[in-house]
């Protein structure tokens, strides 16, 4: 429907001024061609204005939201930069487009109001039905990490998973371990000194606010989808400029020691 631009990720694009010409969907969605089952999400990240879009008004829009999740995209550059020096280069699909203008963690319904609109948000799912597609044919299975920001606890990193239904095939496969134990994502990070709300030792439920949104309920392993889904919600602190290599950094590390455990070492092609 769309042709994808799968580059790695470039300089953000300077806000557009209302006179400027229009932007093609191709050029506000990033997005690159993994080497091994990880993918990467940032939905609310992006700075680059949609000049003939109205900003969305949210009419009937529950917990409506329009602010940028700060930083979120420049950390997702580092992470996975660091990430490809430790296990191989990720899938990404990032938004470079403002979210004010279309908000792609929301059904369609939510997540745009103008016409014009829909080829920016059906460019971005395209992107990830392409990518969760390619590494469910090549491995099996793996992992999408949807990255955002909350002003919640600055320190802290909220997980994600619909309460459990998005990593479903993960839990069914490896137990809880995988998910809160010592070599799953949020058990790295928490022994990498990182807050994680649900704490790891907890059987609390997620914060209803950060349990997840379209995206994990979409492409999370509940509907027997073969990627597993978490939504990390990282605080303000986590994505200051000057700690976005310190907090890229613990997340590639993250990722490295759960993969190296619970994703597959070879590609189902390889294997006899």
């Amino acid at each position: 429907m769309f042709r994808l631009a799968v580059a790695t990720l470039v300089a953000l694009a300077p806000v557009l001024r209302s006179q400027d010409p229009p932007v093609k969907p191709e050029d506000v969605v990033a997005v690159q061609k993994g080497e091994v089952p990880v993918i990467l999400s940032v939905p609310h990240g992006g700075r680059t204005a949609l000049p003939e879009i109205p900003e969305r008004r949210g009419a009937g829009v529950p917990m409506f939201v329009t602010i940028r999740d700060e930083n979120t995209l420049e950390l997702a550059e580092k992470f996975a930069a660091k990430l490809e020096k430790k296990i191989g280069k990720p899938y990404f699909v990032i938004a470079r487009f403002d979210r004010k203008f279309v908000d792609v963690n929301r059904p369609p319904e939510g997540g745009y109001e103008s016409d014009k609109a829909k080829p920016y948000y059906e460019s971005y799912h395209k992107a990830l039905v392409t990518a969760t597609a390619q590494v469910k044919k090549d491995w099996g299975r793996g992992l999408l990490l949807d990255l955002h920001g909350q002003a919640t606890d600055l320190d802290a990193i909220y997980r994600g998973t619909s309460d459990g239904k998005s990593v479903k095939a993960l839990l069914d496969r490896f137990g809880k371990a995988a998910l809160t134990g010592e070599k799953s994502v949020f058990g790295q990070l928490a022994k990498q000194g990182v807050k994680i709300i649900p704490a790891t030792d907890s059987d609390d439920k997620e914060d209803r606010f950060f349990s997840g949104g379209h995206i994990i309920r979409t492409y999370g392993s509940h509907d027997g989808n073969a990627i597993d889904a978490l939504q990390i919600e990282l605080g303000g602190r986590l994505r200051l400029k000057r700690n976005l290599d310190d907090t890229a950094e613990k997340l590639a590390e993250a990722v490295r020691v759960f993969a190296k455990e619970y994703l597959p070492a070879e590609k189902v092609k390889a294997k006899k």
